[in-house]
């Protein structure tokens, strides 16, 4: 197995000098994942990285970059996967909201066959990553398509967008995906890789599910809103249960109590983020009625972090690499709680490079208030 190594990057500079050190790091043939804060515009930096030769780049736009320093509001991080130990094939999912079902399943089969046609017998483990801009608000539906025909690969992937860090939104016009040197908006970019190194994937929260049950009685979601739980409007029954005496006018407050529901023997959170007048309650990932939910809990993020590290070590050994989905909320959470100085060094110890999402996905689930992330083991 070759040892050429992958290589991360964190820059904070204008979009031609970051073009400069992205091109610098990356070997012949490398395929180019990145992430950039949202003070770039993604149409430029895509000009920039054509201009110093790095043409096959994918990327996406986010409030949030995590690499080699940490976590930081400005920059460009990313990672190259040398060509020796790795295959990438890409597809851009153009309109993906509105994309048929027997399209997203063909495109999957032909990118599938393009992999298997490409990949050298010593790049024998696989995984997906799927980038997608978060205005699609269709997440539920691609996971659930995108897991299901990828059936043994696992996928994660992230929604591109700063809505969170930025409530008054992206500027018009603005993009969230950078697809080789295209800025795009209302799509998804789905990448195959063809690894020589082990990989293990998660998709991992520090919340815990109370013994504390309700039911959506009345939800709209394709707008992801509930109006009902219990049969009775949703703030007051929200808020009743997290112990508040009165319903909190914003949503923050919230945040250390997420609903949860059980999907294959695991818990994933759901994140409330924004009150409308009536009590009516937008959350980031769709709830169906007749949905039984439980009230979660806050258990410790540093120890759980370390649990998940533990794992992945006892799975892959020490990773080269993690690619990190960190929910916009979970990272907000992490600086108003001051854990910062505790989780940057276990993530820089891992290899984390990612950024802070506006939803998750991981296999067919569409997920929020986790970090879902992919390790890569370390060439032998």
């Amino acid at each position: 197995m070759s040892t050429e190594p992958i290589t991360s990057f964190h820059v904070s500079s204008d979009a031609d000098a970051v073009a400069t050190a992205v091109a610098a790091g990356r070997a012949p043939g490398a395929a180019t994942v990145l992430f950039a804060s949202t003070s770039y515009d993604l149409a430029e930096l895509g000009a920039a990285l054509a201009r110093h030769g790095v043409e096959r780049v994918i990327g996406a736009a986010t409030g949030r970059v995590i690499g080699p320093q940490g976590f930081a509001a400005h920059g460009v991080t990313g990672f190259h996967l040398p060509a020796k130990r790795f295959v990438m094939v890409d597809a851009l999912l153009a309109d993906v909201a509105t994309m048929a079902l027997p399209e997203l399943r063909a495109r999957v089969a032909a990118l599938r066959s393009e992999l298997e046609r490409t990949a050298e017998p010593s790049q024998g483990h696989r995984f997906a990553l799927l980038l997608v801009d978060a205005e699609t608000r269709c997440e539920e539906r691609l996971a659930g398509v995108l897991g299901m025909e990828l059936s043994g690969i696992p996928l994660i992937g992230g929604s591109a967008g700063d809505l969170y860090f930025n409530p008054l939104g992206h500027p018009p016009g603005s993009t969230r995906l950078l697809h080789h040197q295209r800025a795009v908006r209302g799509a998804a970019i789905l990448c195959l890789v063809a690894s020589a190194s082990p990989v293990a994937a998660y998709c991992h929260n520090h919340h815990v599910p109370s013994d504390k049950k309700m039911v959506i009685t009345d939800a709209d979601p394709a707008r992801r809103l509930v109006r009902e739980i219990d049969g009775r409007p949703a703030l007051g029954v929200y808020a009743a249960s997290c112990g508040f005496r009165r319903a909190p006018s914003g949503s923050n407050e919230f945040a250390p109590y997420p609903l949860m529901i059980r999907i294959g023997g695991l818990y994933y959170a759901r994140g409330m983020q924004r009150i409308y007048p009536g009590g009516v309650l937008e959350f980031a990932c769709a709830l169906e009625p007749g949905l039984v939910v439980a009230l979660g809990k806050p258990g410790d993020m540093i120890s759980s972090l370390d649990g998940l590290f533990a794992s992945m070590r006892r799975r892959v050994g020490t990773p080269e690499l993690v690619i990190g989905i960190e929910c916009a909320a979970r990272t907000a959470c992490m600086e108003r709680e001051g854990l910062r100085e505790d989780i940057e060094p276990r993530m820089r110890r891992h290899g984390v490079v990612g950024f802070a999402s506006l939803g998750e996905q991981f296999n067919t689930v569409h997920a929020n208030n986790s970090f879902t992330c992919l390790a890569v083991a370390r060439s032998r």
